[in-house]
């Protein structure tokens, strides 16, 4: 059985390293013959060299104040945050998530000590379009849309519930609809999709220490915070001009935020780049003269941090252990190469920090099982001793063929 991985994962292995998907190859290649549990553990070995800013652990304080999470809870976990700091980071932020994201999920919590969190911080800057149905109730069988045509493209960050939505509660199955706090039209959507993740997953891992936010909050809450010290590496990117010239020598045309756009009655999710002296989208442009006009943006616009923003702050100002899937170890990786070469980025050795931190796959005996099978009754036993490699294999069309941020030949 294991000659026989063995060969079909170097084969694998060797048609990621001729489609250039080099790091991602070499991810698998060292650890794919590990079990479950043992890689899992080498992925919760961790220590950061420097301390986390404190404006992002009141960045963190917030969002679980968003989420309602109450003292002494919050607490345990900001010190959990603290000391461990490692963050899942591959989800987007739905409702329900797919039976990838759930064996990620027990992957990377398999072997996190009782006495500390596995925090997954869900990505909400993606329209609802995504391939990932953040607005749906995914199920074996299909998936029930909890949002109307007018707002399939709008973005999920800071969404709203709609009246649909309360409207299809009479179309969910009674386990399912026990998740789901009682919704109100006009109220946060990533909110009630954040609790019903969690508690989910809670129920199918069996963990207590499940802890699941929007990463997109936090980096803002973190923005509007240190934009306004002047010393500070993100002001200098966004309001000294040098500075800014010589990030963009090697982020030209980088994407920066996500905001929303309206065409007639129809929501969109638009792209922000520097340009100049400026944040430019198809629709808005604003000047990045004034750190307040960025900061009213950030609070009043919905204006969403997108990835080379979220990573810098999270892991190289801060040193976080960043788990991520078959895409993030690639474009993680190359963030960190460029960003090493900057000038004002030499003084904090970012070389070091671990950025390939791969998880990914599926249940090799349940590779179609999502969250919502499980809660309507489906059965479900992971195996702590399944090797990594088992579990990429059943997706090895999704390895070869997804694409990744920074991968110029798509360009």
């Amino acid at each position: 059985m294991k000659i026989l991985l063995k060969a079909k994962v170097k084969h694998l292995v060797d048609d990621l390293k001729t489609d250039q998907k080099l790091k991602l190859a070499l991810c698998i290649e060292i650890n794919w013959k590990k079990t479950a549990l043992a890689y899992s553990k080498e992925l919760n070995f961790y220590r950061p060299t420097r301390p986390i800013e404190n404006e992002l652990l009141i960045a963190f304080s917030k969002e679980l104040e968003r989420l309602e999470t109450k003292n002494p809870l919050k607490t345990s976990i900001l010190n959990s945050l603290k000391k461990r700091r490692i963050i899942q980071t591959a989800p987007h932020l739905g409702i329900t998530e797919s039976p990838r994201m759930l064996c990620i999920n027990w992957l990377g919590s398999l072997a996190v000590p009782a006495r500390h969190f596995y925090v997954v911080g869900m990505f909400s800057g993606v329209p609802f379009s995504n391939r990932s149905r953040p607005g749906r109730i995914n199920t074996q069988t299909g998936a029930l849309n909890l949002f109307p045509s007018t707002q399939q493209d709008s973005m999920v960050y800071r969404s709203t519930i709609p009246k649909k939505l309360i409207e299809s509660l009479e179309e969910i199955p009674a386990q399912i609809a026990s998740y789901i706090p009682k919704p109100k039209e006009g109220e946060s959507y990533t909110k009630l999709a954040i609790l019903v993740c969690e508690a989910m997953e809670k129920k199918i891992l069996k963990k207590d220490n499940l802890v699941f936010l929007d990463i997109n909050e936090v980096v803002t809450q973190y923005l509007i915070q240190i934009l306004k010290n002047k010393d500070h590496i993100l002001h200098k990117i966004f309001f000294e001009s040098e500075i800014r010239t010589e990030f963009l020598s090697k982020f030209k045309e980088e994407i920066m935020f996500y905001g929303p756009r309206l065409e007639g009655k129809y929501e969109q999710m638009e792209n922000f780049t520097m340009s100049g002296n400026s944040l430019k989208s198809k629709s808005r442009e604003f000047p990045l003269s004034d750190p307040e006009v960025l900061i009213k943006e950030l609070n009043e616009k919905r204006l969403c941090p997108a990835l080379i923003v979220s990573f810098i702050v999270l892991t190289f100002l801060n040193e976080f252990k960043c788990f991520g899937s078959f895409a993030q170890v690639e474009y993680l990786p190359t963030y960190q190469e460029k960003l090493s070469k900057l000038s004002f980025f030499k003084h904090l050795k970012i070389s070091k920090i671990p950025t390939s931190n791969l998880t990914t796959g599926v249940f090799p005996q349940h590779p179609d099982l999502s969250p919502a099978d499980i809660i309507l009754g489906k059965k479900f036993k992971p195996n702590k001793e399944t090797l990594f490699g088992e579990m990429l294999l059943p997706i090895q069309t999704i390895l070869l063929g997804g694409y990744f941020t920074g991968d110029i030949r798509k360009k």
